[in-house]
């Protein structure tokens, strides 16, 4: 099977879809797959390679095509933007014809980026579109899309139920959750001490630690455990500590000038994903307060750093949401209300007064994502309804 994989992003890039995208590749070249990842090449101030940027083997291609990249020059807006990728499919085009004029066979084509599986499900018979999110009200242009495409894989349940309700054949659709490397997390845990970790980080020794990692985008719920610092502050004054890493330079700015009368919070801004481990292992408690209030929230989701805290064997507070709940259970981790600070300080407080029976929840997370939530498990639910469709 010879996959290509168009993905229309900057790579590398901070955001989690270009990890989502590297570690599929790579796991597909496992299975067997002779894959190809298409990207547009744009201006970018990371300039590693991207496969030691994310930690990704060289055993899959990666081509970059020219664009008229205006969105890095932040010229024109939406405009810029769109010219960007009518650019960028010219390339892919021209690129694509070539490609198939060499006499390939069996090509597979693969995005979870709209348009291009607009574009390509016009003109290509086996195009495989990976949906991460619905807007509320899908048009004609969606439906055509799901329509013409030969399989939709999603990342969630939520997002299967309702394309099922907006007509989409049952057998059209395979359910692949995210995942994680399990590899580059345990090997930390049984490698360093804790103590460790937080040496390395430059971290309190004598506090307990709760983390976020992740972006600040409003669904996201960022802010409400920056709410719940200031909770827990009112309490325990400087006992607990509680740190969010991530988000883009924009909404750190606005994060740190929002809250910074906080005493025990810290927004610490991007790190590299391959400081995530450490991060983790470092923490007493991990974060995941996704908003309820936003359908890819609540219903659509299937959050990287989920199975990322999974695997470090760490106590998990989580929203009671729907999205959630189809990874996790009350045996795997805390739930507590969404939106609600208070709530969510009460719960982190509950589970390090309750320590013991945490981490007992944390190892049953810790078996389960082994088990189930591996890149490679995820590339061959793929691979195999691919071969079937």
């Amino acid at each position: 099977m010879h996959l290509i994989y168009l993905a229309n992003i900057r790579l590398p890039t901070e955001k989690a879809h270009g990890l989502q995208i590297m570690k599929t590749c790579e796991a597909l070249a496992k299975q067997g797959v002779e894959v190809e990842l298409i990207v547009p090449r744009r201006l970018n101030r990371f300039k590693d390679d991207p496969f030691e940027f994310y930690g990704v083997e060289k055993i899959f291609k990666l081509t970059k095509l020219w664009c008229l990249d205006l969105i890095s020059l932040n010229i024109f807006g939406t405009l810029g933007f769109w010219l960007e990728s009518w650019t960028f499919y010219q390339s892919a085009k021209r690129y694509l014809f070539h490609l198939t004029q060499g006499g390939r066979e069996e090509v597979v084509y693969y995005t979870r980026d709209l348009p291009i599986a607009c574009w390509l499900s016009k003109k290509m018979a086996s195009v495989y579109y990976e949906i991460h999110m619905l807007p509320d009200q899908p048009d004609r242009y969606h439906r055509e899309t799901w329509q013409r495409a030969k399989g939709l894989v999603v990342i969630s349940n939520g997002l299967k139920q309702k394309l099922v309700l907006e007509g989409v054949a049952v057998n059209k659709i395979i359910v692949a959750f995210d995942a994680v490397d399990t590899d580059q997390f345990t090997q930390l845990n049984s490698q360093q001490t804790q103590w460790a970790s937080r040496e390395q980080l430059s971290l309190p020794q004598d506090k307990k630690i709760v983390l976020y990692t992740g972006h600040l985008y409003e669904w996201k719920g960022a802010h409400v455990l920056a709410d719940a610092a200031e909770e827990l502050y009112r309490k325990m004054k400087n006992d607990i500590q509680v740190y969010i890493v991530g988000g883009t330079a924009k909404d750190i700015l606005a994060f740190k000038k929002k809250y910074h009368n906080c005493l025990n919070l810290h927004i610490v801004g991007w790190e590299k994903h391959s400081l995530m481990p450490v991060w983790h292992h470092a923490a007493d408690v991990l974060i995941l307060p996704t908003s309820a209030r936003e359908t890819i929230g609540s219903v659509y989701t299937s959050p990287l750093k989920l199975f990322e805290y999974m695997i470090s064997e760490r106590p998990i507070v989580a929203s009671d949401i729907p999205s959630l709940h189809e990874v996790l259970d009350d045996n795997t981790t805390t739930f507590c209300t969404p939106d609600d600070p208070k709530a969510l300080a009460n719960a982190i407080q509950d589970v390090l007064t309750n320590f013991t029976q945490a981490q007992v929840k944390a190892k049953r997370a810790h078996t389960i994502v082994l088990e189930k939530y591996s890149w490679n498990k995820r590339a061959k639910i793929i691979k195999n309804f691919i071969s079937k469709v």
